[in-house]
């Protein structure tokens, strides 16, 4: 993650579920998002045990950022699901 990316201390982090999504991811799903949020110039923590694989990832956003982040990824959801029918 570059150093752009990484929130001030003062940011209200929230999860990105707060903003309706259902998501349990696993590392891979969730370097995804965190690629696509980036790309649209939406800061990420992601939080996650990686010492146990089986736990699901969370991705925090700032709070001022959660409904951009949100739309984002339902977008890209709606593009898959389109691609694949």
């Amino acid at each position: 993650m570059s150093d752009s990316s990484i929130p001030t201390p003062d940011v209200n982090l929230v999860p990105l579920t707060e903003g309706g999504l259902e998501l349990e991811l696993s590392e891979m799903e969730c370097l995804s998002i965190k690629t696509l949020l980036e790309a649209n110039d939406i800061q990420v923590v992601v939080q996650g045990a990686s010492q146990m694989p089986n736990l699901p990832y969370e991705i925090l956003v700032p709070s001022n950022q959660l409904q951009e982040a949100v739309r984002v990824v339902r977008d890209a959801q709606q593009t898959g699901v389109e691609a694949s029918e």
